[in-house]
């Protein structure tokens, strides 16, 4: 997932917002709950997944999200820096995925960038190799 994919869906989710019958308010959303919004076509489709997983809608869409969260922080380090030094200035604890953050964000370290081709073997080479009978 990258920034400018997430940013694309937060311009639509937020336009969405502003058409179409209202909800809650923020300021009527209580503080220990987050107001997850899907299209419905979204809803449906995340329904479908839950109900093949054998989970409930709401637990497969917090792990879901979680998991986008750490992937996104492992994938732009400015913004993991930022974001935990906000955490840990309101002296709020480490949580228990903060290590798959610096677990994923290690196995992007070791990414070689660039291009690669896939070459078929000319048939001289495949004869070469041919297993015998």
């Amino acid at each position: 997932m990258t920034n400018l994919y997430i940013q694309k869906r937060l311009n639509r989710l937020e336009q969405n917002r502003l058409i179409g019958k209202p909800g809650l308010s923020i300021d009527e959303v209580r503080d220990s709950q987050v107001k997850v919004r899907f299209t419905e076509n979204e809803s449906d489709l995340l329904s479908l997944v839950s109900k093949q997983l054998g989970q409930p809608k709401a637990v497969l869409s917090n792990v879901l999200l979680i998991d986008a969260v750490i992937d996104l922080l492992a994938n732009d380090e400015s913004l993991c820096e930022e974001v935990m030094a906000a955490w840990f200035e309101q002296s709020r604890p480490s949580l228990d995925f903060f290590p798959e953050i610096s677990a994923r964000s290690l196995r992007h370290s070791d990414l070689i960038e660039g291009e690669f081709v896939r070459i078929s073997p000319t048939l001289p080479l495949l004869l070469e190799h041919k297993p015998e009978a």
